[in-house]
């Protein structure tokens, strides 16, 4: 064991920067592979890292830098080995992926549309959260594609109750935020589809019935708040078809909703039409 061996090793790899200003984006070669020469003991000791002091590689712009070549990487190698002789660098190149850090303070935002709400349920209170505003930090290509708030993440989430949790934000990878949670609350209600057959007031129609509607009701849907269903009846709504107001090309009316529930939300008629009779004359 006392004889000089060459091998082939991974060593150890350690770097100098200033860590607090840049952002890493891929992550730094641990290793490196060369070729060395030493006694047997020796190269037992470095090949098991026993006592195996990692090779400095010195970053003193890493933004700058995006690879070094075996060229580059033989002096240094060569000044730290301790106890070997460099004979090759196996490794090529080193390649470097490092951004500056930028940090900024940006509103925090949320997209209320965008709540995750199962369906039928829809937000019956203000949103409350216990943060305005956040300091991000990340790289500079990251930052500079950035919206000028950052977002709190709903994601995986499926709301059928009120809501009261910390949420993370939806940022990118390598960046940060703090806090990097933020408590948010907002109550929310389940809301029903319902349909109802309204009566038809007729407005200004001939007195000697030579003309009248087709139809003397209509369907009306509207959505309701599933605690208010059953306050809701066919004399909260009025529905009118004013005769002055009738198309004579396709001899049809439009209904008219004149007044609805306080309550009741999305309406629709089943018809933006009714047609007309004419009776016959005598």
């Amino acid at each position: 064991m006392n004889k000089s061996y060459d091998t082939r090793v991974d060593y150890p790899l350690s770097y100098t920067f200033d860590r607090d200003s840049v952002v890493v984006i891929d992550p730094l070669a641990p290793q490196i592979k060369i070729d060395v020469t030493s006694g047997g003991w020796n190269l037992i000791r470095k090949t098991l890292r026993i006592n195996a002091t990692p090779i400095n590689i010195p970053l003193d712009n890493p933004t700058e830098i995006k690879f070094l070549t075996r060229s580059s990487l033989i002096p240094m190698i060569s000044d730290q080995l301790d106890g070997l002789r460099l004979i090759y660098v196996v490794t090529d190149t080193l390649f470097f992926n490092i951004e500056q850090r930028i940090t900024k303070k940006l509103p925090v935002y949320i997209d209320s549309v965008a709540i995750p709400l199962s369906q039928s349920y829809r937000m019956v209170s203000p949103i409350s959260c216990n943060v305005d505003s956040a300091i991000v930090s990340g790289p500079k290509s990251t930052m500079e594609q950035m919206p000028a708030y950052v977002q709190l993440d709903f994601s995986n989430k499926s709301i059928d109750s009120n809501f009261d949790d910390e949420l993370g934000f939806f940022v990118s990878d390598h960046v940060t935020v703090e806090p990097n949670e933020a408590a948010v609350k907002f109550k929310v209600g389940k809301y029903l589809t319902r349909e109802i057959s309204i009566p038809i007031e007729p407005l200004d129609f001939p007195i000697d019935s030579s003309a009248y509607l087709s139809n003397h009701e209509i369907v009306l849907y509207y959505t309701i708040k599933e605690e208010d269903e059953d306050e809701v009846t066919a004399t909260d709504f009025s529905i009118t078809a004013d005769y002055s107001m009738r198309n004579m090309k396709d001899s049809t009316v439009i209904p008219i909703l004149m007044y609805a529930h306080e309550k009741a939300l999305d309406i629709v008629l089943a018809s933006d039409r009714i047609k007309l009779v004419y009776a016959d004359p005598k």
